[in-house]
């Protein structure tokens, strides 16, 4: 496909992705965004990150914002799609304080500038079954950490390691001072849905 040709399908296809639902994105070769869709803007909004809107991201790397642990997964996935030209799909948890939400992820080839076309769909949603209150003894380690799972988004206790609870509070812990965020992988996430990652869950 020509350049001029590889434009133009972009060019038909914008008007498709402008009115889709699903929070779509365009990276270009380095993987740094180039586009978003007005539901990324509708999606940052109403998870309270007004700062992550299209124009705001526009230029940056994804890779700044993916948590370290997902870090070699997700560029395997990049990897493949560009030396394999196929669609990459996943599904993964990306809940809120009052709703749990699953969405499926695929990865696109745009060919011949071998930028990503990347869609998430909402594919899941209902009330959260249970939640744990928000208590500093029960999750927050010495060095005032909370060790949330990176796909689930459940926080580890510090009492009972083992143990990792759904606590919708930390999900808003952005720009807090006094507490901060360590991502890792709960037990079953490790297993289930990333078996491979170099991170363990401790």
């Amino acid at each position: 496909m020509k350049k001029a040709d590889a434009q133009d399908q972009i060019s038909r296809m914008l008007p498709a992705i402008k009115r889709s639902a699903a929070t779509t994105y365009i990276l270009d070769s380095r993987c740094r965004f180039i586009y978003c869709n007005p539901a990324w803007n509708r999606f940052a909004i109403s998870n309270g990150a007004p700062e992550l809107t299209c124009e705001a991201v526009l230029g940056s790397d994804l890779f700044d914002v993916i948590p370290e642990v997902l870090s070699a997964v997700y560029s395997a996935a990049f990897q493949k799609v560009l030396r394999e030209g196929v669609c990459w799909e996943k599904s993964y948890q990306c809940s809120s304080p009052r709703a749990f939400r699953m969405f499926r992820m695929r990865i696109h080839l745009l060919k011949p500038q071998s930028w990503f076309l990347v869609t998430n769909s909402l594919i899941r949603t209902r009330s959260h079954a249970k939640v744990a209150a928000p208590d500093p003894n029960t999750y927050v380690d010495s060095d005032g950490l909370i060790t949330m799972c990176a796909h689930c988004r459940c926080s580890r206790r510090v009492d009972k390691p083992a143990q990792w609870d759904f606590v919708p509070k930390y999900l808003r812990l952005r720009g807090k001072a006094s507490l901060h965020v360590s991502h890792g992988f709960c037990p079953l996430c490790c297993a289930y849905f990333y078996p491979l990652a170099t991170a363990s869950a401790r």
